[in-house]
């Protein structure tokens, strides 16, 4: 992971001081908060990966209702809370959830709202007794790990934010750009079907060229920009 975020090793540390001793892999609610394009969705995947647990990516955006915490079987669109459906996926009591741009929830209240269905499974009393309305019983939700990214912390409830913690996730610098092109030319290769040995270090003036387009920040602008290498490489090997 410190290859792949070399920009984001406080928030590495600070992620996996929470595990210290403990023999299963249970993360406290964190919240991500960081500028748009730095990466925060990918970390949180990639470190769901590392970790070796089960998890599942939730766009919060147009969310804005209590469905996320289940809705009655008496109705058609009656299903259980979205965790317990994560733990019945993956057979396994502690998946990690990952809520993508939690500020984008909507704060219309006609059919409940979800921040205070977040707030009840986040508080570690309730989560052990979670009663699920689809499916009639208690359930202990306690082992359920919560990640969250946002790009930014006013539209998220003070009570929300109370029970978790927020980790500024930084944006990249110029210094990064050697560690992280490389790495993103041989995604690309891969991903337009090609053989990633195609992905051949890239030459200091490539890199000075880079250097003149991205000064750091947002790395989806640094993914067009090496893509935009990547094609320049193939049109000059053509002509070759």
């Amino acid at each position: 992971m410190i290859a792949e975020f070399p920009y984001a090793l406080a928030v590495i540390d600070n992620v996996l001081e929470g595990l210290d001793g403990r023999t299963n892999v249970y993360l406290s609610p964190i919240i991500l908060l960081g500028e748009p394009g730095g990466g925060k969705s990918e970390f949180a995947k990639r470190l769901s990966k590392e970790l070796g647990a089960p998890f599942e990516v939730i766009s919060c955006g147009g969310s804005s209702d209590s469905a996320i915490g289940g809705t009655a079987s008496r109705w058609s669109s009656g299903e259980p809370s979205l965790a317990i459906m994560a733990v019945r996926r993956h057979r396994c009591a502690g998946p990690i959830i990952i809520l993508d741009e939690i500020d984008k929830i909507g704060t219309s209240r006609n059919n409940g709202n979800v921040h205070d269905v977040l707030i009840g499974l986040y508080e570690p009393v309730t989560s052990r007794c979670w009663h699920d309305p689809y499916v009639q019983a208690s359930c202990d939700l306690s082992h359920v790990s919560w990640l969250m990214t946002t790009n930014s912390i006013e539209p998220i409830p003070g009570a929300l934010r109370d029970r978790c913690q927020t980790l500024r996730f930084p944006y990249p610098e110029a210094d990064h750009l050697s560690l992280l092109a490389p790495r993103i030319l041989a995604r690309r290769y891969l991903q337009t079907g090609y053989d990633p040995r195609w992905a051949t270090p890239l030459e200091g003036f490539e890199l000075d060229a880079l250097a003149k387009v991205w000064a750091g920040g947002s790395i989806r602008k640094l993914e067009r920009v090496v893509e935009g290498l990547r094609k320049a490489r193939e049109q000059a090997r053509q002509q070759q």
